[in-house]
């Protein structure tokens, strides 16, 4: 400091108490700032890379938040409250938790989500309306949409070797309340994808035989022509893998002709209709019935006559003899010669490969009995007569 004397000129104070004073006093908040601040930021910068870390460490280990889940892990199978969920075709991940979700089964959707990441059989979920109970943890949600039991039967259809294909468009009008003759009209014009030779002999286009068997869930976005172009679709598929256009012409369906691939699934269709095993007796009723064809034999068996008689009536029935024979009944193979119009049921795909591969043992004559199907060649005739038309 600087002071003035008594002549007015400056003069320095020093070693004044004054002076002492200054020296002693404390630092400033500002000065203090100054002389930490370099390792505040070293602290604020190491604090947040250790959050950071920790953040991801809780992450990694699985130590994170977890999306909304109920606890309720087990859904019995009697459970009164159960309610619907739609599994759409095609439906992703996603699709299935939000619907879950909208249906009150999982309290978050992407409970879901994660459980079906962590859980590689969630992917045979299968289209269908499910009866799931409500409030169940997404693991839990997931094991009921595996079961096939838990499948509205409005929303499933099965087709089966045997039956008839005019059952089965009666049981799907039934089941989704759509009109049979919109299905039929579909048939008849074939807006379902029938290949070129499946048709009647009239002319006319016919599913008979010609809808694949299996299992097929329904959902609301379904139509009579997408259902039936389905399972058409997946029989010419396996027509395809089994050769039948092919191997069809390998076949005699008449003395001076080979058989259509429309014959060939018919000839199938009656051995699905008389025996039970593809293999042998489906190949040897091959050998039986192209024979008698090759021989403008008649055919004569029930099942044709019985495949008729059950459309008018609208349920199955049994035949007598004379309706097996009615010559003014064109599906009456003992009464007139060769096929009948169409197939008279839904061969297995066992059952058309047996058919394409006939055994060569001269087989004639055929009668099924408590022990199994007989087969006698032509040869036998009064042996066949013994044992198949005695009374």
């Amino acid at each position: 400091m600087r002071g003035s004397g008594g002549d007015g000129t400056e003069t320095d104070l020093v070693g004044t108490e004054a002076d002492d004073d200054f020296e002693d006093a404390p630092p400033t908040r500002a000065e203090r700032w100054r002389a930490w601040g370099p390792l505040a930021v070293l602290l604020v910068v190491f604090g947040t890379i250790g959050a950071l870390m920790f953040a991801g460490m809780v992450a990694f280990f699985g130590g994170g938040e977890h999306a909304p889940d109920y606890s309720r892990s087990s859904c019995a199978a009697d459970d009164p409250h159960k309610v619907l969920v739609e599994v759409p075709q095609g439906a992703t991940g996603k699709a299935i938790g939000d619907a879950l979700f909208n249906a009150g089964v999982v309290r978050s959707s992407q409970a879901f989500v994660d459980a079906a990441g962590h859980n590689e059989a969630a992917r045979g979920i299968s289209t269908g309306t499910y009866r799931v109970c409500p409030k169940l943890s997404a693991n839990a949600a997931i094991t009921e949409l595996l079961k096939t039991s838990n499948l509205s039967p409005d929303s499933l259809v099965e087709v089966r070797p045997g039956d008839y294909s005019w059952e089965t468009l009666r049981a799907l009008a039934k089941k989704r309340e759509w009109d049979r003759d919109d299905l039929q009209r579909l048939v008849d014009t074939n807006q379902i994808g029938l290949p070129d030779w499946s048709k009647g002999a009239d002319g006319k286009w016919t599913v008979e035989g010609m809808l694949e068997p299996g299992r097929y869930t329904l959902t609301s976005a379904d139509t009579p022509q997408s259902v039936l172009t389905g399972m058409v679709r997946a029989r010419v598929d396996e027509l395809a893998k089994l050769g039948l256009e092919t191997k069809a012409g390998a076949l005699r369906c008449a003395p001076s002709r080979r058989c259509t691939p429309e014959e060939a699934l018919i000839v199938a269709s009656l051995a699905e209709a008389e025996v039970t095993k593809a293999d042998p007796d489906g190949r040897e009723v091959s050998e039986a019935v192209t024979s008698r064809l090759g021989r403008g034999d008649f055919v004569g068996v029930d099942a044709s006559a019985k495949y008729w008689l059950s459309l008018q009536a609208g349920k199955r029935v049994t035949v007598t003899r004379r309706e097996v024979t009615d010559p003014t009944d064109p599906y009456a193979t003992g009464g007139h010669k060769g096929l009948p119009p169409t197939p008279v049921s839904i061969p297995s795909k066992q059952m058309i490969a047996a058919v394409l591969s006939p055994t060569s043992e001269h087989y004639y004559y055929w009668c099924a009995g408590g022990s199994g199907t007989k087969f006698f060649k032509e040869s036998e005739k009064t042996a066949f007569e013994q044992t198949c038309l005695t009374p």
